[in-house]
């Protein structure tokens, strides 16, 4: 057969094999968003726990975040997700260089992305399953943990119930000589039922074990209650969680949290907002996921500079910044109200006053870390963009020695999301 009758031949076929294949309707989805913020503050420029200091310097600076997200949707069925994040920590930072948060001086041209999620979900009528690098949030308001994590989740939904199971490895390391043995895993089941409309209740397991280290090797177990209900315009909501086990060998997981928050809606007047919370610490200390920076963030109670705030991005600094608090628990109320002036322009204002439960680190016999009084403003540019402003300041309490600075923080914030 001619060279040429063979080529002839392969088209063909491969013009059949491709007419016979079925077509695959792949759907293209992207979101994202984008926030950029000036900042104006004696405290800041730093990621995790922070004690003020004495003649706290004031800093401004200017914070930028890109988040890209690509879903490719094979079916109603079946989708992979992805999440990808860019930082400039500050503008100004650095440039022609390499490295997460980087690239924020004159130039540019670094190389910064951040893969956040990658997973794969199978939603079926019996089973939804996402496998892979995915965001997860416990039942208790993140106070745990809320994170990133790669692992592999299972549910299913019922008429008035929920239930969900999964395994996450937080950690891995080769030093025992074998990927598997120096482990941090993470276990969860996770069961929601709705009573009726205005009740819901749901429980909790969650088992946290480390094997990275012999002087660690914790291996502790939270558990744990939580509840919404609704009374008129009066929302409620709370959770209890127990720990047991063993932080480490010398150790036992005695810790303990317990929440109530509650919400009253007074129609055009605004809404009204609390939340209580309470963590043992000392010999009972809460144990926290990975140290507390990937939870126990606990942003509920809206603080700016008293617990985490949500707009700090990668400048995540706070005086409590989880709920173990380094061990020593916490009495953590506050107050919020917000206010709508039109379908454009809302603000709101709280207060926040937060003691520690067991003082081991301060510098008097006072539990009284201090009070804060922050508000805020959002005027919506268009449905897509916000433009808002935010500002705290803190008055310290008699747990700190005298001579620390009162924290203050302002920002100046953009927003845009798609």
């Amino acid at each position: 057969m001619k060279s040429s009758n063979v080529l002839a031949a392969l088209v063909t076929l491969g013009l059949a094999t491709a007419a016979a294949a079925p077509a695959m309707a792949l759907e293209n989805q992207f979101s994202g968003s984008f926030t950029s913020f000036y900042d104006l503050s004696n405290y800041s420029a730093v990621y995790g726990q922070k004690d003020p200091v004495n003649d706290a310097p004031t800093e401004n600076y200017f914070v930028q975040r890109a988040r890209l997200g690509y879903t490719a949707k094979a079916s109603d069925s079946v989708k992979l997700v992805t999440l990808f994040e860019l930082d400039y920590s500050f503008l100004g930072n650095s440039s022609y260089t390499t490295g997460r948060n980087t690239g924020g001086a004159l130039g540019a041209d670094s190389v910064n992305i951040e893969t956040k999620n990658i997973f794969l979900e199978l939603d079926y009528p019996m089973l939804n399953t996402r496998i892979g690098m995915q965001g997860v949030d416990d039942a208790f308001k993140g106070s745990i943990f809320s994170a990133d994590m790669a692992g592999i989740k299972v549910g299913h939904s019922y008429t008035n119930a929920s239930v969900a199971a999964g395994f996450f490895r937080w950690n891995d390391s080769a030093d025992s000589g074998a990927l598997g043995k120096s482990v941090n895993d993470m276990f969860m089941l996770d069961a929601k039922y709705n009573a009726n409309k205005e009740t819901k209740v749901g429980a909790a397991y969650y088992y946290i074990v480390d094997d990275r280290a012999a002087s660690n090797n914790a291996k502790v177990h939270s558990l744990g209650l939580n509840a919404e209900g609704m009374i008129g315009p009066l929302t409620l909501n709370g959770f209890a969680v127990k720990q047991f086990g063993d932080i480490n060998a010398t150790t036992k997981a005695k810790g303990y949290e317990l929440n109530a928050g509650a919400k009253y809606n007074l129609g055009a007047a605004g809404t009204l907002r609390s939340e209580l919370l309470y963590t043992s610490g000392g010999n009972n200390a809460f144990y926290n996921a990975d140290s507390g920076n990937e939870g126990g963030g606990f942003y509920d109670n809206e603080m700016v500079i008293l617990g985490r705030d949500k707009n700090a991005l990668t400048l995540d600094a706070a005086i409590v910044f989880d709920g173990a608090n380094r061990g020593q628990g916490v009495i953590f109320f506050s107050l919020g109200y917000d206010y709508t002036f039109s379908n454009k322009l809302s603000a709101s204002a709280n207060a926040g006053f937060a003691a520690v439960t067991k003082n081991t680190l301060g510098a008097s016999n006072s539990d009284y870390l201090g009070t804060e009084i922050n508000a805020e403003t959002n005027y919506k540019l268009t449905p897509n963009v916000t433009l808002g402003a935010r500002a705290g300041y803190v008055v310290l309490g008699d747990y700190f020695s005298a001579g620390e600075d009162n924290p203050y923080d302002v920002k100046l914030l953009a927003k845009f999301s798609f």
